[in-house]
């Protein structure tokens, strides 16, 4: 190994095996080791579908959203936005989907794609104009979602003209292989998905790289004693990925039986009609899967997309918890709140979108929001264990923005939005002032020093300013 150590760090071993390593004081020059500046910008956004009263979202921590309270002092939350200004035609699910991160007005049928580009596209061409340098991938869409109809669904990352991007990848194993690599060569096998667990079961990439390892860790090694406890973590934690692996891609069996394209197939082709074929049945013929499978599927993403962030692997990104719609049957019991719920009575005969949200019990939706959000708390969870050179976690400085798709039953008003992390750029706590979700991204990005850079089709009147929500 070279000992003149790079910003981005990577063991690379036989095959297509490139495991980056965390960022250490031993990357940076010595000036900047501590500072922010030298933290790379990164942008994840998070949705959850499906909406969440104002009611419930101004019980704080006490209702649907607990999961998100261990960020609290980390987290500025929204309950007064108004997304229907910006809607197209259509209920929520399709016409607020794709402005949902954009800020943009959507556009209706029949493609019910966006106006513009999604935040983290923002971020990267304003930072990166010739593209992002030495990461495994530029940006990934993830997450557990069924496809029912327009894109605008499930997806949430919208290229620079309006586009959808890739549609988000469900499986924790292919998510891994996309940012750590894997023994395997893309392909059509039909037994890839067997061999990929048999993969994971007996054998770790970081086999691979052994010798590289050895390295690194001996006594000749430019890192201290400090680094190299982080760099054993870190493979550590890799290593413990690929042992959960095989039991949840096993239990997911032949998730929802649409699969995202592979790796090489990265967006789907024009036209947009495309994504609304082979959309699958709605009520009790729609994909089922137990919520503790999916519930392990998200924490298993949630903790590689931890682990690409921390080694630099992946600075943009989107995360999907169910999509726009909810058509999936959950089934199992589930205690949240002093409650409990069985989801497999409940979602027998058909979706959570039928059963619960079209008749409104709101009683259900509680504990049915609470596990969704809870999906997306692996994430934000996974990411604040990771500490960074300059001593604040992954979370902490990245940009984070989190919202759905209405708030009541269908009502494209108050539809709750957060803001995570952000280096300090914002102060915690909760607005009830009334704004769009334009404000919000427009404020967040200008801390950035973005918005100005890359001017956005912000709806006729400026974005206004949230009071106190900088911090200047």
């Amino acid at each position: 190994m070279d000992p003149k150590l790079t910003r981005r760090a990577v063991l690379f071993g036989a095959g297509s095996v490139a495991i980056a390593l965390p960022l250490l004081p031993e990357f940076m020059p010595r000036a900047a080791a501590g500072e922010d500046d030298d933290i790379p910008c990164r942008l994840f956004t998070m949705s959850f579908g499906l909406g969440i009263e104002k009611a419930m979202q101004l019980e704080q921590f006490n209702g649907p959203l607990q999961s998100l309270q261990p960020f609290a002092s980390r987290m500025a939350c929204f309950t007064n936005v108004d997304a229907t200004p910006l809607a197209a035609e259509g209920t929520p699910h399709f016409s607020t989907g794709a402005a949902t991160f954009t800020g943009v007005p959507q556009k209706g049928a029949p493609d019910y794609h966006a106006g513009g580009p999604s935040m983290e596209q923002v971020m990267k061409r304003a930072l990166h104009p010739m593209g992002v340098p030495n990461v495994s991938v530029p940006e990934i869409s993830v997450g557990i979602w069924s496809r029912t109809g327009a894109v605008s669904q499930f997806t949430r990352h919208w290229n620079t003209d309006g586009s959808p991007g890739p549609r988000p990848q469900r499986r924790p194993s292919k998510v891994f292989n996309s940012l750590f690599g894997t023994y395997m060569p893309p392909g059509d096998d039909p037994d890839e998905a067997q061999l990929l667990i048999d993969r994971h079961v007996h054998r770790s990439v970081l086999d691979a790289t052994l010798e590289q390892y050895e390295s690194l860790m001996s006594v000749n090694s430019p890192l201290g004693a400090d680094s190299k406890a982080r760099v054993q973590n870190h493979l550590d934690a890799i290593r413990d990925v690929e042992q959960q692996l095989a039991p949840t891609e096993e239990n997911m069996g032949p998730m929802l039986g649409c699969e995202p394209p592979m790796a090489g197939d990265y967006t789907d082709p024009q036209p947009y009609s495309f994504y609304d074929n082979d959309t699958g049945a709605t009520g009790a013929g729609a994909p089922e899967i137990g919520w503790q499978v999916a519930d392990d599927a998200m924490r298993l993403i949630g903790e590689l997309m931890a682990l690409g962030a921390a080694c630099d692997a992946v600075r943009f990104g989107s995360l999907v918890c169910v999509g726009a719609g909810g058509h999936i049957r959950f089934s199992g019991q589930y205690d949240a709140l002093g409650e409990s719920i069985d989801f497999t009575s409940l979602f027998d005969s058909g979706t959570p979108h039928d059963l619960i949200f079209h008749s409104y019990h709101a009683d259900r939706i509680r504990l049915y929001q609470h596990f969704c959000i809870a999906q997306l708390a692996h994430t934000l969870a996974a990411m604040d264990a990771h500490m960074e050179p300059n001593g604040k976690t992954v979370l902490e400085n990245s940009l984070i923005l989190l919202a759905t798709e209405y708030g009541e039953n269908h009502d494209a008003k108050d539809t709750f939005h957060a803001v995570l992390g952000g280096g300090g750029r914002f102060n915690a706590g909760w607005y009830d002032q009334a704004v769009l979700p334009s404000d919000i991204y427009h404020q967040a990005l200008d801390a950035y020093d973005v918005d100005s850079k890359i001017p956005m089709n912000w709806p006729e009147y400026s974005p206004q300013e949230i009071g106190g929500f900088r911090n200047r």
